[in-house]
């Protein structure tokens, strides 16, 4: 009998541990319902590395969106990649604005982490009410914008990012 009830439990708790691995390991709500709509205006409490971009100063640019948190151990990691995406296409008018949910309270941790990662373009604190127009279920997320304001890439799409960035240039403003 004892056997059996181990059996039994070594089997319930299999059963159990798959049931909860699975689910870790399922990806978060897929923001990819959001590909060719609209970007929602993008709003922060204050703004670090400058002022923040004015809806003019973003008409018929491309734009990166990156949203990430001080806490973050892949935000940090992504960032060297970040950089040098936005070196590569800075001069080629591709605006990167990054975006966090934390306020003023966590302000100089999210200074701190800007000035270790080397992070240069502007960053919204506070911007909570973008990030959930964006859906933001986790960090690090990407989006790119096209010229005409619409959402034409994300974390979940498979399109490599810089294809699509090419693309985006590609369109007229």
């Amino acid at each position: 009998r004892w056997l059996m009830a181990a059996i039994l439990l070594v089997g319930l708790g299999t059963a159990a541990f798959g049931i909860i691995f699975n689910k870790a390991l399922k990806p978060p709500r897929s923001t990819s319902q959001l590909i060719g709509k609209q970007a929602p205006p993008i709003r922060a409490e204050g703004w670090l590395n400058g002022p923040a971009p004015t809806d003019e100063d973003l008409k018929g640019k491309v734009l990166v969106l990156d949203a990430w948190a001080h806490w973050c151990g892949p935000c940090r990691a992504a960032a060297p990649e970040l950089r040098a995406l936005e070196e590569k296409y800075r001069s080629r008018g591709v605006i990167f604005i990054g975006l966090t949910s934390e306020g003023e309270s966590d302000l100089d941790a999210s200074r701190k982490f800007i000035e270790a990662t080397r992070i240069t373009w502007p960053n919204g604190y506070g911007a909570n009410e973008t990030l959930a127009a964006l859906r933001a279920d986790f960090i690090p997320q990407l989006w790119i914008v096209d010229r005409q304001n619409r959402i034409v890439w994300d974390a979940h799409s498979r399109e490599p990012i810089e294809e699509v960035l090419e693309r985006a240039l590609a369109e007229s403003p």
